[in-house]
Formats: structure tokens, sequence, C-alpha cells
């Protein structure tokens, strides 16, 4: 009922009929609908420029949202990347490390090998000293 009735208030000459149905003289009804008529533009008008300004404000607050959740996730991406070179950083350092004991353990490896190795010969050596000498003394 309200849509019909402002397309009944927005229709000037219908207005103008009803007023003159009622009674009311022609050149009144008429001034009356004109009246009627331009205070319902002027409402749309501004309805309109409310909207527009309503529509305005959202978006720029929306585009100040999105700048700031896009600056946030600049900033978030550069954290995250600081953290990835940091955690590079110390991967490198370790595999260092790691490579440094390796070479190490190699070291001793040989070491060790060398050593029981001096500690076979010597015992062989030894055996065949005692042996050659407990013939030469029998």
């Amino acid at each position: 009922m309200a849509k019909s009735n402002v397309r009944r208030f927005c229709d000037a000459s219908a207005i103008t009929s009803e007023l003159e149905g009622q009674g009311v003289p022609t050149k009144q009804a008429q001034a009356i609908s004109a009246g009627i008529t331009e205070v319902l533009e002027e409402v749309q008008e501004s309805l309109m420029e409310r909207t527009e300004m309503i529509q305005e404000s959202s978006e720029s607050k929306i585009k100040a949202e999105v700048q700031r959740s896009q600056m946030q996730l600049q900033r978030e991406i550069e954290k995250l990347r600081n953290d990835m070179e940091k955690s590079n950083s110390e991967l490198r350092l370790a595999r260092l490390a790691i490579h440094r004991d390796e070479i190490v353990f190699k070291a001793q490896i040989l070491t060790a090998q060398r050593v029981i190795g001096e500690y076979c010969l010597g015992t062989i050596f030894t055996v065949c000293a005692v042996a050659f000498l407990s013939r030469l003394f029998s």
C-alpha cells in the first residue's frame, strides 16, 4: 500500500484529480499538487545526495581498511622473510659445524687407524723378536 501511495503522490495529475474530486478548485488543486511534487522531488534529491555521501564515506572507509590490511600484510611478510633469513643463516652455521665435526671425526678415525696399525706392527715385531730370541737362546 505504501508503494501505491508513493506512486499516487508522484503523479501530479492524479493528485490534482483527487483534490478536485474532494471539492478543491482546479487552480488550488494544481498549486497543491505542484507544491507536493516539488517537495517530494527535493526530498528525493536530498536522499540521493545523502545516499551518495554515505556511499562515498563507506567506500573511503573500505579503502582505508584495505590499505591498513595491506600494510599489515606487508609487515607480516617482511617479518616472515626476516625469520626465514635468520633460520637459513642458523641452518648454514649448523651445516658448517656438522661439516667441521665430520672432518675432525675423519681425522680422529685416521689417527686411530694409524695408532692401531702401529700397535699391530709393534706387536708383530715384538712377537717375532721374542720368537727369534727364544730360538737363538734355546
